[in-house]
């Protein structure tokens, strides 16, 4: 994940990268480390700064669980993600959850299930935006900058309406990574650090 926020292309305070895969990991550029092992909070160096981070379980792997990604893009597409669903869900497979709550048997919240698969899916993206602006909020109070910025990476970066309701609940701007692979911010880190040409 640090590759990943590397190529993304992180460097100030504040600036921020989400990766949106089978589970949601934050990270946080921060001029000093934050270590809430409470919390599932850590840090790793990043050049003369540091990564705050933390990895949720929820994510994409359980929208994957109920929808094909072409009905999910299908539904996105008829989504308004300015509007609330007005369903609380906290997405997980299965109960334990490691971050923004550290608590091994933390219950996933999926019902009521509405009818309708939109406000279904609505619901589900919503909890997982949720829990990312929640991350990012426990960042800040346990000491790193709030996000200016965030970055999103991995395959749920791309639904142009889950951005938008993120950007919404987190009140910052939300884009796509230019870069969005890993193997680029290795490189990256392996020429920061004299190797190669």
């Amino acid at each position: 994940s640090t590759a990943a926020a590397r190529a993304a292309g992180v460097s100030d305070p504040g600036d921020a990268v989400t990766a949106l895969g089978s589970t949601l990991v934050l990270k946080l550029v921060s001029e000093r480390p934050v270590n809430a092992p409470e919390f599932g909070v850590y840090s790793h160096r990043f050049g003369e700064r540091w990564l705050v981070g933390g990895a949720s379980n929820a994510g994409g792997a359980v929208c994957a669980r109920y929808f094909s990604p072409k009905r999910m893009g299908e539904l996105s597409l008829r989504l308004d993600p300015m509007q609330d669903s007005g369903l609380d869900y906290y997405p997980l497979l299965k109960p334990g959850e490691r971050f923004p709550v550290n608590d091994p048997d933390y219950p996933p919240r999926l019902t009521p299930r509405p009818a309708d698969d939109l406000r279904f899916l609505h619901g589900l993206l919503e909890g997982l935006a949720r829990i990312e602006a929640r991350g990012y909020a426990l960042l800040a109070e346990l000491g790193a900058p709030a996000p200016r910025r965030v970055l999103s990476v991995g395959g749920g970066a791309v639904n142009p309406a889950w951005r938008a309701m993120r950007e919404r609940l987190l009140g910052v701007p939300v884009s796509l990574a230019v870069h969005q692979e890993a193997a680029y911010g290795s490189a990256l880190l392996a020429r920061d650090r004299g190797f190669g040409g």
